[in-house]
């Protein structure tokens, strides 16, 4: 039980984190920000996040052709490391926390 209170907070510490970090840098685009915030809010402790784009366009509002278009983007720009995978449409992202502030 301890085990899991700690783990809880600890992940909540590392998203809060994350999160401020992607407060804090520059984006491109608005859509960029948006979801560069939504990976950093669903990361796990080593900033590491699967990323569905249709379930984040439901959730962020945005095309699933512009939250696709903001994941290139952010890796362009130095923020992420992003792998799609062919057999599923889905990504592993890595937020590079200390890239581009």
């Amino acid at each position: 039980m301890y085990c899991l209170v700690f783990l809880c907070l600890v992940v909540s510490l590392v998203s809060a984190e994350a999160v401020q970090w992607a407060w804090r840098v520059e984006c491109r685009r608005l859509s960029d920000k948006v979801v560069l915030l939504r990976l950093a809010w669903k990361a796990n402790s080593e900033g590491a996040v699967r990323v569905d784009p249709a379930q984040e366009s439901g959730v962020t509002g945005l095309s699933l052709s512009r939250v696709e278009a903001s994941i290139s983007s952010l890796e362009r720009a130095g923020l992420i490391d992003a792998r799609r995978w062919s057999d599923s449409g889905c990504w592993s992202v890595r937020l590079l926390l200390g890239g581009a502030l």
